[in-house]
């Protein structure tokens, strides 16, 4: 835990860095561990290359899982 909460500060630096670049749409907490990150890219992989980037993806602290979402155009 004392690894998880010293990367924190980096992982939202990041975050707002990512949301500036309009790359982060919108996060979410579920109130309890874990996120809900929508990004913006153009294909699944380059989603992946990006949160993998990310300190905690990096350190092997959080487990990641992509959902790809497909605008239905209503």
């Amino acid at each position: 835990m004392d690894r998880f909460a010293a990367l924190v500060p980096d992982e939202a630096e990041d975050l707002r860095r990512l949301k500036s670049q309009g790359v982060l749409v919108e996060a979410w907490s579920p109130g309890g561990p874990g996120a809900v990150l929508i990004i913006e890219a153009a294909s699944e992989a380059d989603a992946e290359g990006i949160i993998t980037q990310l300190p905690l993806t990096v350190a092997g602290l959080i487990d990641v899982a992509l959902t790809p979402l497909h605008d239905l155009g209503i």
